[in-house]
C-alpha cells in the first residue's frame, strides 16, 4: 500500500480493537494508517465469546449479517459439578437484540472486520512493525519498519492496540501494575465426538481442575482445560492432542474424543492495567491497556469497547468539531466499565482453582447456591453480555431531573396531577451512564413491520430522542417539543439525528416538526425509558446515555452540548 507523509491517526495492532477503531475512523472520513507486523488476519481461536453489546455495535455499523449467521447463540449454561450434572440455566439479564452468548472465534471476528475495513475503502499495512515515536509541537512523527526498510510518518495521534506486550505502552513509558495468576490452562480448537449440545455451554467443575466446552462454527469445538498444579509448559512449547485429550477425560463429564485440531496452545492468566490510558497524544486500548482472565469472556470484547468509546470522540477531534478535552473522557470512563471485569476475574480466578479436599466443597457449594438465585444470574448475564455497564462519573454524562416541586409549575403537569408520577417513573428509566435498552415494536403509523428501535438510528452519530410522553398532551409541551427539535436540527445536524417518539398514531395538531418521528402505539418504548411524560434522552454512538432531561429543557440541553462541541 501506498504511505502519506501525514495521517489523523496511526493504529498500531490489527487485532479486533484495531480494526474496531479503524472502522469507527472510516466511517467518519478520518485518514488513517493501521499496521501490524503480522502477514494477515488471526487464522486462530484465541477468543471464543462476543458479547451483546460487541454485536450491537456491529448492528451499528450496518454489519452484524455475518456474525448472526456464522456464531453459534447458546442458550443456555449447563454446569457439571464433580461428574454430576447440576444446573442447566438460560441466559437471563441480557437485555438485547442478542439476549444469548455468542460463540465464534477471534479468527472469525477479523475476518468479518477486515471485510468491512476494504468496503470502506480501508486496509492494513501488514509486516509493519512499530519502533518508536517522537513529539514535534503539536503532532507526532512515528518511525515504522516494513521489509526491513524504516521510515517515519507524521500524525495527530497515536493509539497502541497491540496487545499485552505493547511497545507503544512501552515507549510511551505507561506504567502497568497488577498480578500473575498461578493458574495455568491449555486451549484447544478441535472436532468433538460426543454428546454435546451446541446450543448449551458447558462448565466442568471437577476435582482437579475446571474444563470449559463451547461449540464454534464449522462444527469444531472450543475446549479450555486447566493444567495440573505441578505442571507447567514453558514459551515455544506446544502442546499434544494425546496430552489434551488425557486432561479432558479426566476433567469433563461428557465422554468425548478429540481430533482434526486446527489449534493447540497454552497460557498463564494475568489481572493487570495501565495507571493511564492516555499520554498526551498516545492512547492505549484493549490488551495494551489491561489484562483480564479469559475465564471473564471479556477480554477481546473489552477492547471492542475501548475502541467504540475512543472512536468517535477521535473523529470528532480530529475534525476539530469538539474540544480535544473530550478525549480525557476516555480513560475516565473505560476505567469504571474494568472495574466489573477485573473482579470477575479475580472470583473466577480464585474459585476454580480450588481443588483441594475442603476448597472443593466450598467451591461447589457455593457453585450451586449463587448460580440457582435468580438475580445473580440475572446480573452475571448482564456483566457477560456487557448489557449492564453503567458510567458514574464523567465531564461527558450528566442529567437534569426537576424535582416535584419544579415540575407542578408547568401547566401540563399542574393540570394533570401528574408531577409526581412523571418523576418517579422517569426514576425508574435508564439513568445517564448507563446503555440505552433497544425495543422491538412498532414503530410507523400504519401498524405494518415491526423493528428495533436502533436500527439505523446512530450510524456514527448521536441520536436526541424526545418523548412525547403518555399522558394528556398540552399544547406549551408541544411548542417545547417543536423547538428542541427544530434548534437540535438547526445548530446540530451534522453529529445529532433528532427524533421524536409519539405514544400515539398520530401528530398533535399544533406539532411543526416535520422530522423524523416514531409511533409509539403501545407506549412500549416510552415505558422502558420511564417516559409517561414528556423528556428527553442524547444517546451517544456508543449506544451510552450521554443525558437525559424530565422536564424538557433546551437550556440545559445546550449547556450540554457545548460541553463536546465547538
Amino acid at each position: 500500500m501506498q504511505f502519506q507523509d501525514k495521517y489523523d491517526v496511526v493504529i498500531v495492532g490489527a487485532g479486533p480493537t484495531g480494526f474496531m477503531l479503524a472502522l469507527y475512523l472510516a466511517r467518519a472520513g478520518i485518514s488513517f494508517l493501521l499496521v501490524d507486523k503480522k502477514s494477515q488476519v488471526s487464522t486462530i481461536m484465541k477468543a471464543t465469546a462476543i458479547s451483546s453489546l460487541s454485536l450491537e455495535c456491529f448492528s451499528d455499523l450496518n454489519y452484524a449479517a455475518p456474525f448472526e449467521q456464522t456464531g453459534i447463540f447458546t442458550h443456555a449454561l449447563s454446569v457439571y459439578i464433580e461428574k454430576r450434572p447440576s444446573l442447566h440455566l438460560p441466559w437471563t439479564g441480557i437485555d438485547s437484540k442478542y439476549p444469548y452468548a455468542c460463540l465464534l472465534g477471534q479468527n472469525y471476528v477479523e475476518k468479518f472486520q477486515y471485510q468491512l475495513l476494504q468496503q470502506m475503502k480501508g486496509d492494513v499495512s501488514w509486516e509493519t512493525g512499530f519502533k518508536d515515536y517522537e513529539e514535534k509541537q503539536d503532532q507526532l512523527r512515528v518511525s515504522l519498519e516494513k521489509n526491513g526498510q524504516s521510515f517515519t510518518v507524521n500524525c495527530q495521534y497515536l493509539i497502541g492496540c497491540d496487545g499485552a506486550k505493547s511497545k507503544v505502552r512501552e515507549k510511551a513509558g505507561i506504567e502497568q501494575k497488577g498480578k500473575k495468576y498461578p493458574s495455568h490452562y491449555m486451549i484447544a480448537d478441535v472436532e468433538l465426538d460426543g454428546q454435546f449440545d451446541a446450543k448449551d455451554w458447558y462448565f466442568f467443575l471437577a476435582k482437579k481442575g475446571f474444563c470449559s466446552v463451547g461449540a464454534l462454527p464449522a462444527h469444531r469445538w472450543g475446549i479450555l482445560v486447566s493444567l495440573p498444579k505441578n505442571m507447567e509448559y514453558q514459551a515455544g512449547e506446544t502442546p499434544t492432542l494425546e496430552f489434551f485429550q488425557q486432561q479432558f477425560n479426566e476433567l469433563c463429564s461428557i465422554p468425548g474424543t478429540l481430533k482434526n485440531p486446527n489449534w493447540i496452545s497454552h497460557f498463564h492468566t494475568y489481572n493487570k492495567s495501565v495507571k493511564q490510558r492516555r499520554k498526551g497524544r498516545v492512547f492505549l486500548c484493549g490488551d495494551a491497556a489491561h489484562q483480564v482472565s479469559p475465564l471473564t469472556s471479556l477480554g477481546m470484547n473489552s477492547g471492542i469497547l475501548d475502541a467504540t468509546n475512543l472512536g468517535w470522540k477521535l473523529a470528532l477531534v480530529c475534525r476539530r468539531e469538539a474540544k480535544e478535552t473530550l478525549l480525557d473522557s476516555y480513560d475516565i470512563e473505560q476505567r469504571q466499565t474494568l472495574k466489573i471485569v477485573k473482579q470477575l476475574s479475580d472470583s473466577n480466578e480464585r474459585s476454580f482453582a480450588m481443588t483441594g479436599a475442603l476448597t472443593r466443597e466450598i467451591r461447589d457449594h457455593l457453585t450451586e447456591l449463587i448460580l440457582n438465585f435468580k438475580p445473580v444470574m440475572k446480573m452475571f448475564g448482564g456483566i457477560l453480555s456487557q448489557t449492564s455497564i453503567r458510567i458514574k462519573k464523567s465531564p461527558i454524562i450528566d442529567e437534569f431531573i426537576g424535582m416535584p416541586i419544579h415540575l407542578k409549575q408547568d401547566s401540563h403537569y399542574s393540570l394533570h396531577g401528574s408531577c409526581l408520577k412523571a418523576w418517579s417513573t422517569f426514576g425508574k428509566g435508564p439513568a445517564a451512564g448507563k446503555r440505552a435498552p433497544d425495543v422491538y415494536v412498532f414503530l410507523d403509523k400504519e401498524n405494518s413491520q415491526p423493528q428495533w428501535l436502533f436500527d439505523h438510528l446512530l450510524e456514527g452519530r448521536h441520536a436526541l430522542i424526545v418523548f412525547s410522553g403518555c399522558e394528556h398532551h398540552h399544547e406549551k409541551q408541544t411548542e417545547t417539543i417543536d423547538e428542541i427539535l427544530t434548534k437540535t436540527e438547526k445548530h446540530y445536524s451534522k453529529w445529532i439525528k433528532p427524533v421524536l417518539i409519539l405514544a400515539a398514531t398520530e401528530k398533535p395538531e399544533k406539532l411543526q416538526w416535520q422530522g423524523n418521528i416514531f409511533y409509539d402505539h403501545q407506549q412500549m418504548i416510552h415505558q422502558r425509558y420511564g417516559a409517561s411524560a414528556s423528556c428527553l434522552y442524547l444517546i451517544r454512538p456508543d449506544r451510552i446515555i450521554g443525558f437525559r432531561s424530565l422536564p424538557l429543557r433546551w437550556d440545559k440541553l445546550e449547556q450540554y452540548l457545548k460541553r463536546i462541541w465547538q
